[in-house]
């Protein structure tokens, strides 16, 4: 298996049993996620719905985790914390930004495993 900076996928594989298809589609549905989860966590915290703002990143934390993502994983876990406790928001335009910049990153690695299962 390739070596990728952002993505492991070896949890994908182990719960997909070697289905590719899964995998395929699992893939599929996060990239497709990705810009809506941006523009979300941009307008939550733009409008200071911290709620809901801590409620996505909770999804999206476990998002990131089935493709391996582990920093996101991290930083989405610190982001829902933030905004749970209400405290520290101003940190959130980091996560967010960071969210963005690797989430875009792993779609390039996650477009490159796609190729290879054809």
């Amino acid at each position: 298996m390739e070596n990728f900076k952002h993505i492991n996928l070896e949890y994908l594989k182990e719960i997909s049993d070697g289905s590719t298809d899964l995998v395929r589609d699992l893939i599929n549905m996060f990239i497709s996620q990705v810009p809506t989860f941006s523009e979300q966590l941009d307008n939550f915290y733009q409008s200071g719905d911290y709620i809901s703002l801590g409620k996505l990143a909770h999804k999206i934390k476990s998002s990131v985790a089935m493709m391996g993502i582990s920093e996101l994983t991290a930083d989405m876990k610190i982001l829902e914390n933030i905004a749970k406790e209400g405290k520290s928001v101003d940190n959130c335009p980091i996560y967010i930004s960071k969210f963005k910049n690797i989430s875009g990153e792993a779609i390039i690695e996650l477009n490159n495993i796609l190729i290879n299962l054809k």
